[in-house]
């Protein structure tokens, strides 16, 4: 079987590279031999050249001691050959992987990444080499994030959809002195020296965090009354710093909470932040639910018919809807069937139906014909319409809410409409 990706620089092509990249994670040389072959080829490379560096691989091949581990490579090498058309590598270059796996099936996959390869490579192992492919999968920008108050500290980081937590801080400062008297003077001063030792301190932190063990884009700083602009002016902070700041908010809590709502009056700041994308627009779904416009619609079989109907303008479909439809056929009678997996290791899936029996025929066992990914049916009735898809995260409150109580399938509609079911 051979499948292709093309590039599209979206939430939904990087979800699908993820999702291929996971897929061909499982895969094994049949014989656990090195005969799985891998290449990388970068924008503008001669194919021409290439193939020839591969029928030379070839007649290496036959040198191969053990002739199944031989055979196996010409095999592979061979299909690549075929599959690599016309006299250069157009667009992003392209990665190509390729043998017979534990399944004892020649598997070809070709992808076309979201962008430019930058290494030219060709290798024979018994797994696939996907590395390169993940490195696209990295967000390149990320935020740091700082809450703070006379009373603590915590510090966090942003990339993309996902909010690491890095660190949190007791001050231990004591709160202001409130009985009055002729040492009322002296103790505030001294609890003022504790808060800008402690203040200090943190910037130092700051430092040492986001220019050396967490490098970022951005800073956001959030805090109690004017406590994060005492802090932003902190002598202590280094100029690298003091310029990557985007944005002091006034926060109503610190902590976790604090976090959560720094991201949320910062939304607007941040509003390239893969993140604060996704959480408004599962905010626009649920609040179109609430007021019950008829401008929503969620769940598998409701969604795909509205898309047929061309209602959807945006659909929100959750990272962790993993379902694909195989195509079975019987080995020794006619019989075929279509099957869907629930959201499960679509790896683990396919093992379970490849080779079961066939319900026609005594001594029949089925095998899988076709594969096509449920994203893929969704972007081709997307692009039909001209719907958008949005990948959504379950890293964060919303996006799980989305997976857990509407199945991690949802639309925005064009216009009020009803499901027939």
């Amino acid at each position: 079987m051979s499948r292709r990706i093309t590039p599209e620089r979206s939430s939904l092509q990087i979800h699908k590279l993820r999702k291929q990249i996971d897929y061909l994670s499982n895969f094994r040389s049949f014989n656990r031999a090195t005969c799985l072959v891998t290449m990388y080829i970068p924008p503008g490379a001669s194919l021409n050249e290439i193939r020839n560096t591969l029928r030379e691989e070839y007649g290496t091949a036959t040198n191969i001691k053990d002739k199944p581990t031989g055979k196996a490579v010409q095999d592979a090498l061979s299909r690549v050959i075929a599959a690599l058309t016309g006299p250069e590598a157009k667009g992003n270059g392209i990665s190509i992987f390729c043998g017979k796996v534990q399944t004892n099936k020649i598997e070809l996959f070709a992808i076309e990444p979201p962008e430019p390869i930058a290494i030219k490579l060709y290798v024979c192992d018994d797994h696939f080499h996907l590395d390169h492919l993940q490195e696209m999968l990295i967000e390149k920008d990320s935020y740091g994030i700082v809450v703070i108050d006379r009373s603590g500290a915590d510090f966090a980081q942003l990339r993309g959809s996902h909010v690491k937590m890095i660190s949190h801080h007791d001050s231990y400062v004591p709160s202001k002195h409130g009985r009055g008297g002729q040492s009322q003077a002296r103790i505030e001063r001294g609890i003022e020296i504790l808060a800008d030792e402690f203040f200090t301190k943190m910037a130092i932190n700051t430092n040492e965090l986001f220019l050396e063990k967490y490098p970022v884009t951005g800073i956001i700083i959030g805090g109690a009354a004017f406590a994060q602009e005492r802090f932003a002016e902190n002598k202590a902070l280094n100029y690298q710093i003091r310029e990557k700041i985007i944005g002091t908010f006034n926060l109503g809590y610190t902590g976790h909470q604090g976090i959560r709502e720094l991201l949320e009056k910062s939304a607007e700041t941040l509003s390239e932040v893969r993140l604060i994308q996704e959480k408004k627009l599962v905010d626009k779904f649920l609040e179109h639910l609430g007021k019950d416009t008829g401008l929503i619609t969620y769940g598998i079989t409701e969604l795909q018919e509205a898309l047929a109907a061309g209602a959807v303008e945006t659909v929100l479909l959750s990272s962790e809807v993993d379902r694909i439809e195989v195509e079975l056929k019987c080995q020794t009678c006619d019989f075929t069937e279509s099957r869907i997996s629930p959201d499960k290791n679509t790896f683990e899936f396919e093992e379970e139906v490849e080779g079961s029996d066939c319900p026609k025929c005594p001594n029949g066992r089925l095998t899988i014909t076709n594969r096509t990914s449920f994203i893929d049916i969704l972007s081709e009735k997307a692009l039909l319409t001209g719907a958008t898809i949005e990948v959504i995260s379950t890293e964060h409150e919303s996006g799980r809410m989305l997976f857990d109580a509407f199945s991690g399938l949802a639309g925005l509609l064009r216009y009020a409409w009803t499901s027939s079911y």
